[in-house]
């Protein structure tokens, strides 16, 4: 069907008309405030307009001179506000949009009535709510709502609604702290806040009974009134309100983070949660706190517990009761460390070519290998003792024939140390077996494995306290032996057997060598580093000025310069580790260290004290140490990594730039987003730092990432692992073992293989990655070498300065890859602390 009606046309024009001169003036003005309109009554709804008809007559009832007109139109007003709900969450009640408009007027009336009459505080009430929705505030006056609400009823509050609640808590904590201001500057103590006290007092238990228990420990925090949070708490309520104070003490300043800390732990002891309890006395390092903790606990399964953390921080306490005192001090340990082995049947020994499994690597660049065997025998000595930690039993030196013995002759001078010490590995913890086992070999006619004996027995009693005190008795009478490897070995030893055990005996025996001046310095420095080790974190007033008075006198280049004299500056940085302030009179001493030592002992000292404390202060600081190096180059060119390496070159050993950026790591380890932001920083130090600084980044990002290979850490480390400068790389390569460390993390182990045939041909980098591959199967994925345990919520400060020791010898050269092994030793065998 066709449709046969005309099509319309209609004309339009091509161009719109031209407007006027005055039109064109009239849109350039600017349109004035009062001339704009939100809502105009035509654009409004029915229900809207009644609305507004009401509030307006409302306001309107106000301003008579009838004071029975006033009140009705004044609560009439009132219900109407505190009834109204926006439409959406994000707009505003309509009856408050509409009485926006008329406050300017209505304070005006407020300012002209009777300040003590009923009508005036209802009015201030109702003035209070509406200006909190006023954008602008009169200069002198930060908290407007909060002034009206003390002019009418302060009580009166859970009436109005959690928001204006809110708005009121924000702004008590302003005026306080303007009050607190003021009174400072008259010279007055405290100021009298009684009125805003009235308001807290009802603002925090409203906050508790919604479940806004942050909001209620951030108002009384602002208000210098947190301690009062313990009358609130109850069964109920307190894991929310201890959880988030613990949270926030990461980011509070020193003293404040301790105050918040022993609040919560006030909590728990109240409550009688004495595991939490415990946790935040070993925090607070408060033995005083752990003892009455332990008087008071009454059920056995709970003290046992606690008995168990005690001996997981190396906390040494005695309880008179056998049971109890076995678990604290580890004795039991060993027995069920190897029970849990044979329950996951993994107790068969492992040998390093398990390890190593040289068929899926590069069998030509293997074959061509020219490193000598001596260092890959080290190398497996060191794989072997990981691999099998704790079992009792291996493929090289506990056999029942002799084929130990033998093995221990393959490696020649300093090497048999390492081979004889790794037998206190094997049989860590076991005490009782262990000593028997170890004892035959003090008997042998070479200085190098009775000293590597004596180590042994000091790693096998690591954490473990037995009544008879073997390693005491066995080691005391080597301190004055005539042959200097003798008294390595027992100093050595005594600082792993005792780590953390504060022995008043100890200090009488150790400080005497490092007080003597015409000691052997590499003596000295093993005397004075387990000191720091036996002592760690007691901030002990004698042990701290034999350790600085020790690097005062090292007055001449030489001695200040040597690398053993480090160890000094790691062990009086070990004696305050985690002190914050405590380290402050340590620090002031070091400027009458020479030179050479001095701005490293200064570094090392400062890193320890805040370590684990998620200071941002000293990261800025520390921060700016490593800048300040990468300006010293006018032009720097960050792509340019020869001129980098050239830089690094003309420093050698450990400089304070390294420090720095090991103490980042060091000072955000436990704390969640300070750990990963630590790594952007330490990206921006690999792009931009000096050629010093790059080095200690792979170390850095292994000590905020222990026994947790995250992709991106891993990543990043497998392409320093090719850096151009050898340091940077062979750090790079053992930071990928500490990453792995105990968790036989695959991709991590097929890196490592294919890192070996890599550098078949480099002695140092195949020594390190053989014994980086030996810490990834560390235990047989038994172990973990992480200072942090408790739901990651507790630091082992013991653990810490092991795996400081560690990291600090790994990025010498000097001292850790050369001959005498001694450092090596030490190095390796300080994971036992964890």
């Amino acid at each position: 069907m066709s449709d046969n009606r005309d099509l319309a046309t209609v004309q339009v024009p091509s161009k719109d008309p031209e407007k006027t001169d005055k039109e064109k003036a009239d849109a350039l003005k600017p349109v004035k405030q009062e001339d704009r309109k939100i809502d105009t009554d035509a654009d409004m709804s029915e229900e809207d307009l009644k609305i507004k008809s009401d509030v307006q007559d409302c306001v309107d009832k106000i301003y008579d001179k009838d004071e029975g007109i006033q009140k009705l139109a004044i609560t009439t007003l009132t219900n109407l506000l505190r009834t109204s709900t926006g439409s959406s969450v994000t707009s505003i009640p309509k009856p408050l949009k509409f009485c926006r408009a008329h406050y300017p007027k209505l304070v005006e009336h407020y300012n002209k009535m009777n300040a003590t009459s009923e009508n005036a505080k209802s009015l201030a009430d109702v003035l209070a709510l509406v200006s909190i929705s006023m954008f602008s505030k009169k200069e002198g006056d930060e908290t407007p709502s909060l002034s009206f609400k003390l002019k009418g009823h302060p009580s009166d509050l859970e009436a109005w609604g959690h928001e204006f609640l809110r708005f009121i808590a924000a702004e008590v904590g302003v005026m306080w702290n303007l009050r607190s201001a003021k009174a400072e500057e008259d010279g007055e103590e405290k100021p009298v806040n009684k009125d805003l006290q009235e308001i807290i007092d009802v603002i925090v238990p409203y906050y508790l009974k919604q479940a806004s228990e942050p909001a209620a420990c951030d108002l009384l925090t602002e208000c210098d009134q947190l301690e009062s949070i313990i009358g609130y708490c109850t069964k109920d309520n307190y894991e929310k309100i201890t959880s988030y104070l613990t949270a926030t003490s990461f980011y509070l300043p020193h003293p404040e983070n301790k105050e918040t800390v022993a609040i919560a732990f006030r909590v728990y002891h109240n409550l009688k949660v004495y595991p939490m309890a415990m946790l935040l006395a070993l925090k607070l390092n408060n033995m005083d706190k752990v003892e009455q903790l332990m008087e008071e606990c009454e059920d056995m399964n709970t003290k046992k517990q606690l008995a168990i953390m005690l001996g997981r921080q190396r906390v040494i306490l005695e309880t008179g009761d056998e049971t109890i005192d076995n678990l604290i001090w580890n004795t039991k340990l060993s027995e069920f460390y190897l029970y849990t082995a044979r329950d996951l049947d993994s107790m068969a020994p492992k040998a390093p070519a398990d390890v190593y499994k040289t068929h899926l690597q590069d069998q030509r660049t293997h074959l061509t290998s020219e490193i000598s065997s001596h260092q890959l025998n080290l190398a497996s000595t060191f794989v072997n003792a990981f691999v099998n930690a704790g079992f009792e039993c291996d493929t090289l030196l506990t056999p029942s024939t002799d084929s130990g013995n033998e093995w221990m002759y393959k490696n020649k001078e300093s090497r048999m140390m390492s081979a004889a010490a790794s037998l206190g590995l094997l049989y860590l913890w076991d005490v009782q077996e262990g000593m028997i086992k170890i004892d035959k070999y003090l008997y042998s006619s070479e200085d190098y494995i009775k000293s590597g004996t004596l180590i042994a027995m000091g790693i096998l009693n690591c954490g473990v306290k037995d009544e008879c005190d073997p390693a005491l008795a066995t080691m005391d009478d080597y301190l004055q032996n005539k042959s200097r490897d003798l008294r390595l070995g027992a100093i050595i030893g005594l600082g792993f057997a005792y780590a953390g055990s504060r022995r008043d005996v100890l200090r009488e025996s150790l400080i005497p060598i490092v007080m003597d001046a015409s000691e052997y310095i590499d003596v000295q420095a093993f005397a004075a580093l387990s000191l720091g080790l036996i002592y760690v974190g007691s901030c002990n007033e004698d042990v701290s000025e034999a350790l600085i008075s020790c690097l005062v006198e090292k007055q001449e280049e030489k001695q200040a310069s040597a690398p053993m004299c480090r160890f000094i500056a790691l062990a009086a940085g070990l004696l305050f580790l985690g002190s914050e302030e405590g380290a402050d009179a340590a620090i002031e001493s070091s400027v009458a260290m020479h030179p050479s030592i001095q701005k490293f002992a200064e570094a090392v000292i400062k890193i320890c004290a805040y370590a684990g404390t998620g200071n941002v202060v000293q990261i800025q600081a520390l921060l700016e140490v490593i800048s300040a190096s990468s300006g010293k180059d006018p032009k720097p060119d960050p792509k340019d990594d020869k001129n980098k390496n050239k830089e690094a070159e003309k420093e050698k050993g450990i400089t304070p730039e390294m420090v720095s950026a090991l103490g980042i790591a060091l000072v955000a380890i436990g704390e969640p987003l300070g750990t990963e932001m630590c790594k952007r920083m330490f990206d921006s130090v690999l792009q931009y730092g000096s050629g010093t600084s790059r080095r200690a980044v792979p170390l850095a990002l292994a000590m905020a990432n222990i026994s947790s290979p995250l992709l991106s850490v891993v990543d990043t480390l497998s392409k320093l692992s090719h850096d151009p400068d050898s340091e940077t790389s062979m750090n790079a390569i053992f930071a990928l073992g500490i990453v792995a460390a105990g968790t036989n993390n695959a991709r991590v182990a097929s890196l490592l293989r294919n890192l070996a045939s890599y550098y078949a041909k480099e002695a140092n980098h195949l020594f390190l990655v053989r014994v980086a591959q030996g810490i990834v199967m560390l235990g047989k994925g038994h172990l973990t070498l992480s200072p942090i345990h408790s739901d990651r919520s507790l630091l082992s400060p013991v653990a810490l300065g092991g795996l400081l020791v560690t990291m600090f010898a790994v990025m010498d050269v000097e001292v850790c890859y050369r001959p005498p092994f001694t450092a090596a030793t030490t190095t390796f065998f300080s994971f036992s602390f964890s």
